[in-house]
């Protein structure tokens, strides 16, 4: 997304000398978790230059105008466990915001925001025009201050949900002499799509983000989840009462491309599937919720459930299968 914490910093703030050891920059993963595993790469910078919206890869996932790279939690619930923020280049801290609330805009709307829609932030300048900025930062984590050098991995906060967002995230934003790049890409160009001649990502974050859809949060429900109450982590325990109204599976999906197919199985103790579906994608998709279930006849059978949300990619940047499972005990 659109962000200001630049602009409504710069006139107090002053400028800084490049420092000799920024004239060849690359970037580590600024922030703490596995991607993958406890963190997802939501979405891309827009390399589009017209109203359209183009990622890195030639697909869908940014929006007209974004100029970040977006690291996700798995839900809100996700943010009381503190996932660290780093520098992902040693450089000077250009400016500093803490204190906005951690909020989902949806409900305290945009106005709240307005102008300052990075929420708590920092921003970093590492010479030779280089320049990285860290957004939706957690209140009261913000750990450097205005003026401050700092070296590569250095803590700067933890991840929040200040700003303009919706989900737990750090919007990661590099600029080279005042213009967004794409760490992917680079400031040199490259193919049409996929990784640039000289992408700003050391090989290690290039990696750990590699490109594709996959499943990222699975849990269980005693009824048909509203999508609200899973992002606020109202589902995850993995016991259901005996008496529940029903056992459901749900489960999140992201990076999604038109003909990825996603596919969710509940099995029973007694190894019997209960509930099966496939759901071909006919459009691209940051995010996709689904769930599948079924209600109560007579009592539930005690014991183990296990259910499986996939994704498959037949063709493309990304393609094969990715597979999340999970288990939770019915008493």
């Amino acid at each position: 997304m659109r962000t200001s914490l630049a602009a409504g910093l710069a006139a107090s703030l002053f400028a800084l000398a490049a420092p000799a050891w920024a004239q060849d920059f690359t970037a580590r993963l600024p922030i703490g978790c596995t991607p993958g595993k406890d963190c997802w790469a939501f979405q891309y910078p827009d390399v589009d230059p017209g109203p359209n919206r183009q990622d890195y890869a030639c697909g869908k996932l940014a929006y007209d105008g974004h100029d970040g790279t977006d690291i996700g939690l798995a839900s809100l619930a996700e943010i009381e466990r503190g996932v660290p923020v780093f520098a992902a280049a040693p450089g000077t801290v250009k400016g500093v915001r803490d204190g906005m609330q951690d909020a989902l805009v949806s409900e305290i709307g945009k106005e709240a925001v307005k102008d300052r829609e990075c929420g708590n932030g920092v921003l970093i300048e590492h010479g030779d025009g280089w320049q990285t900025q860290y957004c939706h930062m957690r209140k009261g984590s913000l750990a450097v201050r205005s003026g401050q050098q700092i070296e590569a991995g250095a803590k700067l906060g933890e991840v929040g949900l200040s700003g303009s967002t919706d989900f737990p995230h750090l919007e990661f934003i590099v600029r080279k002499d005042g213009k967004t790049v794409d760490p992917f890409r680079g400031d040199q160009g490259g193919p049409d799509c996929g990784i640039g001649k000289k992408p700003v990502w050391d090989t290690m974050a290039r990696k750990a983000l590699a490109y594709g859809p996959a499943p990222y949060h699975i849990g269980a429900a005693a009824r048909p989840p509203k999508y609200a109450d899973v992002q606020k982590g109202a589902f995850e325990s993995d016991t259901l009462p005996g008496a529940a109204e029903a056992v459901v599976l749900w489960a999140e999906f992201n990076g999604l491309a038109p003909g990825d197919i996603l596919h969710m199985t509940l099995t029973g103790p007694d190894g019997k599937v209960m509930a099966t579906k496939d759901q071909p994608m006919d459009a691209a998709k940051v995010r996709q919720f689904l769930y599948i279930g079924k209600k109560r006849t007579l009592e539930w059978q005690k014991g183990e459930y296990t259910g499986v949300a996939s994704v498959e990619r037949k063709n493309g940047l990304g393609a094969g299968k990715r597979e999340l499972r999970y288990s939770f005990t019915v008493e």
